[in-house]
């Protein structure tokens, strides 16, 4: 199998996406995938940053239950063979720190940017504030217009719509304006930052004090500082944002809701 830096080792500095003259590149790094050790993530930090990218993107590996390796987990007992999680934000923090070294800036629980003046994430950033996004393709998840949906996640039904004139939407839901804000709040955090005035002039609501209890947690728990206007995450929290978000999530949706996305 082929190592965790093949795909960069055909690279060089200077050539590939800069000899082309694309106005900005990314590349996409994952934590612990399957072969990863200390010196192969080490190896590809650095050669990341001999690439001089724009910006790096960094997830840290997951493994959904669908996955022929959980699969294989669960018949022969044996675990999945990638890195644990405290293993993987070590590593991500490591990374994050190495770049930062070389001047770039972390711009969200996932990316850095070596320019913040001149690369900025406008798709993200106008996203997770609540723009809309047209879904394009299979399976593709999409908001408009206050409607959250999906196309059909099959390829033959997908066509067959498109083909007759209609939009191949499979399943769709309207959130509540309470929802819409639950989702703006945890999209904003991972970002590691959280402009509270902006929430309440949008959706008239204190989330300092409707969520009191658990910005409460999170602070003793090193994971977030709170401040009059804002919420900032600490790099501990950031490394592991997503666990913290579901303790925003509604604890009792309607069940008609229960299967939408």
């Amino acid at each position: 199998m082929a190592g965790p830096i093949s795909l960069l080792r055909s690279c060089e500095p200077g050539t590939g996406s800069r000899r082309l003259d694309f106005p900005n590149t990314n590349i996409d790094l994952i934590s612990g995938m399957v072969g990863e050790t200390d010196e192969s993530w080490d190896a590809t930090v650095e050669k990341t940053l001999a690439l001089e990218p724009d910006s790096i993107t960094i997830y840290q590996m997951e493994l959904p239950l669908n996955t022929t390796l959980v699969h294989d987990w669960k018949e022969t007992g044996v675990p999945a063979p990638v890195a644990d999680w405290p293993t993987k934000r070590a590593w991500v923090d490591q990374a994050f720190r190495r770049f930062e070294e070389a001047g770039y800036a972390v711009s969200s629980g996932y990316t850095l940017v070596r320019d913040p003046q001149r690369v900025a994430f406008r798709y993200r950033d106008m996203l997770w504030e609540g723009s809309d996004l047209v879904a394009l393709g299979v399976a593709s998840f999409g908001h408009v217009s206050g409607l959250h949906y999906q196309n059909e996640p099959h390829w033959d039904a997908y066509l067959e719509s498109v083909e007759s004139g209609t939009l191949p939407i499979a399943r769709g839901m309207v959130p509540t304006p309470r929802e819409r804000l639950i989702r703006e709040l945890i999209l904003q955090l991972k970002r590691g930052r959280l402009e509270t005035s902006r929430l309440h002039d949008k959706f008239g609501v204190d989330v300092l004090d409707a969520w009191a209890d658990v910005w409460s947690g999170l602070q003793d728990q090193g994971f977030l500082t709170i401040g009059d206007r804002e919420i900032v995450l600490t790099r501990q929290g950031l490394l592991q944002v997503d666990s913290l978000l579901h303790r925003f999530f509604e604890q009792s949706p309607p069940k008609q809701k229960a299967a939408v996305s």
